[in-house]
């Protein structure tokens, strides 16, 4: 019991970003406890957060001596150097995370961060088609607790959505502006299903994603005619055509969408730069694409 009541003080003190208070906690439960798995992901996270990618690095791979092979650890190892970087986050590794930050996704990015992608995206598709008429088809790719769906919905015919995670899609089911929610990886949903979308929309699920010429190849697949691939990503600023990110999201150059896109027969038809949200403190700069068939 004493330990439930230090996690909650840990766990509420990270999330409201005070990352030493939340260290000192987790530091005491393993002091006197050092068969806590939690706490040890704890303190890596607290580590990571803080800036400190030494003590980060150690403290995950101490993790992985209680869960070998898990595929959080791993993925945070190989975004802070260790190793080689895989060319896109495992599966094993966004249902994890994306299932553990599901009861707190929308509160954390919309109150704390200030997440601003599913606003900027409904006024692109604003901008491209004009006002909603409900007449469109539309995927919401990656569309985790739902937060694009009631932007979406008015222009709609038929809105799906599709993610990984379970519990992300408990969430969005609750809202009842899907027509259809689809449990799937991305690439194998699009490389299945039988149905075509005159919109593809992705916000903040491409940063998931290094290499992406299979995924765009495969937007191309369920496009309608003139059916439009609307998306953000996270803007590369060392000239690599993309990176995985101590954050263990991935950056890519506009350099690179493009020759990828022209690659697959998708046409640019605009990019620009916006602020998608805050994070330590810190703008985090994206770019809003809209390709077409």
């Amino acid at each position: 019991m004493e330990n439930e009541k230090k996690y909650e003080q840990a766990e509420e003190a990270f999330t409201e970003g005070d990352y030493a208070v939340a260290l000192k906690v987790y530091q005491d439960i393993f002091e006197h406890d050092q068969g806590q798995p939690n706490a040890v992901w704890g303190i890596a996270e607290c580590f990571h957060s803080l800036g400190q990618i030494a003590e980060a690095v150690a403290w995950y791979k101490r993790y992985l001596s209680y869960e070998p092979n898990e595929p959080e650890a791993l993925h945070m190892l190989a975004a802070l150097g260790e190793g080689r970087a895989p060319l896109r986050a495992s599966n094993d590794y966004v249902k994890a995370h994306f299932d553990r930050f599901a009861e707190d996704f929308d509160k954390q990015l919309l109150e704390e961060l200030d997440y601003k992608a599913p606003d900027i995206l409904a006024n692109t598709l604003k901008t491209q088609v004009g006002s909603p008429t409900g007449f469109l088809s539309i995927l919401d790719a990656g569309c985790g607790t739902g937060l694009c769906g009631p932007k979406l919905k008015p222009y709609a015919a038929r809105l799906d959505g599709v993610d990984i995670s379970e519990e992300m899609l408990n969430f969005s089911r609750k809202l009842q502006v899907y027509d259809n929610l689809f449990e799937e990886e991305l690439t194998h949903h699009f490389e299945t299903t039988e149905a075509q979308y005159d919109v593809v929309i992705a916000a903040d699920t491409l940063c998931y994603f290094g290499d992406l010429a299979l995924l765009f190849k495969l937007v191309g697949r369920i496009l309608s005619e003139k059916g439009i691939f609307l998306f953000s990503v996270e803007a590369d600023e060392i000239g690599a055509d993309f990176s995985l990110t101590q954050s263990g999201r991935y950056t890519h150059s506009r350099n690179y969408i493009t020759r990828v896109a022209n690659s697959v027969n998708l046409r640019n038809i605009s990019v620009r730069s916006e602020t998608l949200r805050t994070e330590y403190g810190e703008a985090v700069i994206g770019d809003i694409w809209v390709l077409s068939k």
